[in-house]
């Protein structure tokens, strides 16, 4: 196996391994100053769906795709993560294989490959 692949491997078992540590809390749509975004995002997707059913254009499609992303996105900062207890040598063996494997991973991709002459 080359280097490249070895830090592959590693990094995504250290990551496993930390995503396996975080737990989320709450799960809902992101707040501003108070007030849900959540009616604000599906009004622009059903008006954008609707957009592009009527007109197919590139803007139409564009603003459907944003507002598609706005949504994700909203989810995904409504989320709140923490980290379970643990100790220093847990988190060792998690960030050790993503620092390793980053490395390896770098190193392959600025080595000089010798010319088979």
């Amino acid at each position: 196996m080359s280097k490249k692949t070895i830090g592959w491997i590693l990094v995504i078992i250290g990551l496993f391994m930390l995503f396996k540590m975080v737990r989320v809390s709450h799960f809902g749509f992101y707040c501003i100053a108070g007030f849900n975004t959540s009616a604000i995002i599906l009004i622009l997707l059903i008006i954008s769906a609707i957009a592009v059913v009527v007109n197919t254009n590139k803007i139409t499609i564009g603003c459907l795709i944003g507002s598609i992303v706005l949504l994700v996105l909203s989810l995904l900062l409504g989320l709140q993560f923490y980290f379970a207890y643990s100790s220093l040598v847990d988190v060792l063996l998690v960030l050790i294989p993503v620092i390793v494997g980053t490395g390896l991973i770098i190193k392959s991709a600025f080595h000089k490959r010798k010319a088979l002459y």
